[in-house]
């Protein structure tokens, strides 16, 4: 009778963690090896896994329903507009991500050229995003644009860190002004 009890009361503590799990996890297992592309509809089978109150900043002051996805063995965040499920924002900071000039989380990038003219620089939530620092990742995302994120490096002016890599809608809208008015 006691191994019988004991038995039970595994079981319903198996239940309760199996039960934990699926609902506390906001990391979906996606079934493609493909990302969405910003400004595409958010795939149903990832707005009905994510964490119900999970919000994430995706511009100063701007929070949409995100959730994060692992694509081949990547992890990302991806956002959308929470009335039109359109893909607002993408970003991985995972260090396995190599984009297609072999950027990488954690590496360095000068942000002058060579003449030592600082590039252009749009500051993007606490990162500093240029296109001279702009890349593509074919196999997960096709000719989508990421920006690398980046942080100043404290040691010298003229060099930054990849903290991660991102897409916007938010940071495009930016990006979009800078060159109407340059």
């Amino acid at each position: 009778m006691r191994t019988r009890a004991k038995l039970r009361r595994l079981a319903g503590h198996w239940i309760t963690f199996c039960l934990c799990a699926t609902f506390c996890s906001s990391q979906v297992l996606v079934p493609t090896s493909h990302l969405p592309k910003l400004g595409e509809q958010a795939p149903n089978y990832f707005l009905k896994a994510r964490s119900h109150s999970k919000r994430c900043l995706t511009d100063v002051g701007h929070h949409d329903p995100c959730a994060s996805l692992k694509i081949k063995d990547l992890l990302f965040t991806m956002a959308w507009s929470e009335d039109s499920k359109q893909i607002t924002y993408l970003f991985t900071q995972d260090l396995h991500v190599i984009t297609d000039s072999e950027l990488g989380v954690g590496g360095g990038c000068r942000l002058v050229d060579e003449a030592d003219n600082p590039y252009e620089l749009v500051h993007y939530m606490d990162w500093l995003i240029t296109p001279a620092w702009a890349d593509t990742i074919a196999d997960l995302s096709g000719d989508a644009i990421w920006y690398a994120a980046l942080a100043r490096d404290p040691r010298t002016q003229h060099y930054g860190r990849i903290k991660g890599f991102v897409q916007s809608k938010y940071l495009k809208e930016k990006m979009a002004v800078r060159e109407r008015v340059h």
